[in-house]
């Protein structure tokens, strides 16, 4: 009767409990960044951009996230538009270049399939500059299809720390009886389930090096206006949406 969350559970508990390793070494990176004065870079492309607003200005989540959120490659302007642009060589470059990007930043780049052109290029520009990348895909997806950049190469290949989100071939993780039709996709909330675990051990990682993490409150409780309005002058310089 519930299929979907069935599905859905099961992929979470692998992406998390699979990985632990992983979730230490980006959490470490992420703190230390964060003591260095570093923020966090996100970028996405169709349904994959959600992951940077999901963190981004989030009450109980940090200040130090930057969404890279390009209306070209988002779906308020036509999902078609948004598969031609992040199939287009030289964009990355183009969206990156008016990116604020410091030594002790790091960039997360999310792609389910990992082939197209936008997020291969934008991990090449960011470790070209020094940058720790880390990335977000269905492995299992990326390894069934070929790469639509010159290099040859997928997503997961080239960010220094790549997670599995374990979707399908495909996205969609049921199937409708006698069909081939599938439904069900799961690399949102299983890709929510990850940033969010990612950003929560951050935060305890800050905590343990005795620092004081910069946590947005809730613009619903009183006197929350004050302690934000702080926040906001000390990222609004390398944060564009916080001004």
């Amino acid at each position: 009767m519930l299929k979907y969350t069935e599905v859905v559970n099961r992929k979470i508990k692998q992406s998390i409990q699979n990985q632990v390793e992983k979730f230490e070494k980006a959490s470490n990176k992420l703190a230390e960044a964060v003591k260095q004065d570093g923020i966090l870079h996100v970028l996405g492309s169709g349904h994959s951009h959600i992951l940077a607003e999901e963190i981004f200005y989030r009450a109980g989540g940090p200040v130090f996230v930057n969404p890279i959120l390009d209306s070209s490659i988002m779906l308020h302007e036509g999902p078609i538009k948004s598969t031609q642009v992040e199939r287009l060589p030289g964009y990355a470059k183009v969206l990156l270049d008016n990116v604020d990007i410091k030594k002790h930043d790091i960039c997360l780049i999310v792609s389910n399939s990992g082939r197209n052109a936008l997020p291969i290029e934008a991990a090449y520009y960011m470790r070209e500059r020094g940058i720790f990348t880390i990335s977000i895909s269905s492995f299992k997806h990326s390894q069934s299809v070929s790469s639509r950049h010159k290099s040859g190469k997928r997503l997961f290949e080239i960010t220094d720390l790549s997670f599995d989100n374990y979707g399908e071939i495909g996205d969609a993780a049921l199937s409708v009886p006698a069909s081939e039709q599938k439904y069900g996709p799961t690399s949102s909330i299983v890709g929510i389930a990850i940033v969010q675990t990612l950003i929560s051990m951050t935060i305890e990682k800050l905590v343990e090096r005795g620092e004081d993490p910069d946590i947005i409150r809730s613009a619903n409780l009183d006197g929350s206006d004050e302690i934000n309005n702080l926040l906001i002058d000390k990222y609004k310089s390398r944060i564009p949406l916080l001004r």
